[in-house]
């Protein structure tokens, strides 16, 4: 038990420690939080041409989204990876709200929009960890976002049957949560809705570089997956766990920086010197906004590269029984990342 608890905070550690070493680690998890914007307008400017009456407050909702990013740091990192996760609020698998303020027209455009956004978030998410794979079992810099790329794209039908899951499993939760009623029945629909939701969420994440690495198909991918996660469930848990406390404490950080640069312009006001203060909240703006992409990104990242560790020790270990796996030698580089 004590193995598979260092094991999950040291695959966090080497996942760190990779992004340090190898920036372009993060170039994808960076393309994400940007794509994740460009989406989130095309939505809103969507919805504000076709909607009217309660279509408006969606449009507002969706309007949102980009200033909810930008201010995750208020909330934590957790509720940040959540939105951005494989079953979060940002999971383009359907907008249950659009559902009965739009015609079956602005239905299907919509449904276009977000199909492309969800795919090209995993599309993303998978260059990452095939990135992370080349690290681990080739070396630092051995990986090529071109590579990768190709490497994703030759996986993209198991992506789009991820996706289409992931669509049930999400509409599935939802109708174990309009049925709840009220109640210990209701208290327990409820609560049955949030553990299809947890255990696609950890599925997903295994999922993904099962057919990203092997080029495996999506029921190829959900077996491999499923061994892995017998073997290794402690080490999932506190891989999720340790990955929220760090990215929380993180934009932690983030957030008292921003307060500490906005009460210092605040305080500029006060003694005078409005004209110096004006460039300060321009210059000091922008790099607040960089610093918070940079920390969104680097959550994404982290959870990627720590699946891909986990899969990549898993696929030494499996053979053998629990009890001998703390023998087992990772491959070098990545025996040298979890060093």
């Amino acid at each position: 038990m004590f193995e598979s608890f260092g094991r999950g905070f040291r695959m966090i550690y080497a996942s760190i420690k990779m992004g340090w070493q190898d920036k372009r680690l993060l170039l994808p998890s960076v393309l994400t939080v940007f794509t994740n914007f460009f989406f989130a307008i095309v939505l809103m400017i969507e919805a504000k041409q076709k909607m009217g009456g309660n279509g408006a407050g969606v449009a507002n909702q969706l309007a949102a989204a980009p200033g909810q990013l930008l201010n995750h740091a208020r909330h934590g990192g957790g509720e940040m990876l959540a939105m951005s996760g494989l079953n979060g609020s940002m999971d383009q698998s359907g907008f249950n709200a659009l559902g009965g303020v739009m015609g079956s027209e602005t239905t299907f455009l919509v449904a276009c929009i977000v199909s492309v956004w969800w795919l090209t978030n995993r599309f993303l998410e998978g260059v990452t960890t095939a990135l992370v794979y080349s690290h681990l079992t080739e070396g630092p810099g051995s990986g090529k976002f071109s590579t990768a790329c190709q490497a994703v794209l030759t996986s993209l039908p198991a992506i789009v049957m991820l996706g289409a899951v992931t669509f049930c499993a999400k509409k599935l939760a939802g109708w174990m949560r309009d049925k709840r009623g009220s109640g210990i029945f209701g208290f327990g629909m409820n609560f049955l809705a949030g553990i299809v939701e947890v255990f696609w969420t950890l599925a997903g994440h295994l999922i993904l570089p099962s057919i990203v690495i092997e080029g495996t198909s999506f029921w190829g991918a959900l077996k491999r997956a499923d061994k892995i996660a017998q073997g290794n469930l402690l080490t999932i848990g506190v891989g999720e766990v340790g990955v929220d406390l760090i990215c929380r404490a993180v934009s932690g950080i983030v957030y008292v920086v921003g307060m500490a640069g906005f009460g210092g312009v605040w305080y500029m006001n006060t003694q005078g010197m409005a004209a110096i203060s004006g460039p300060v909240i321009v210059v000091a703006g922008l790099a607040w906004a960089s610093l918070v992409v940079l920390v969104t990104a680097m959550s994404l990242y982290i959870r990627a590269s720590f699946y891909t560790c986990l899969y990549v020790w898993a696929i030494e270990a499996e053979a053998v029984e629990e009890t001998e796996r703390s023998n087992i030698s990772a491959p070098a580089p990545l025996a040298a990342a979890l060093a």
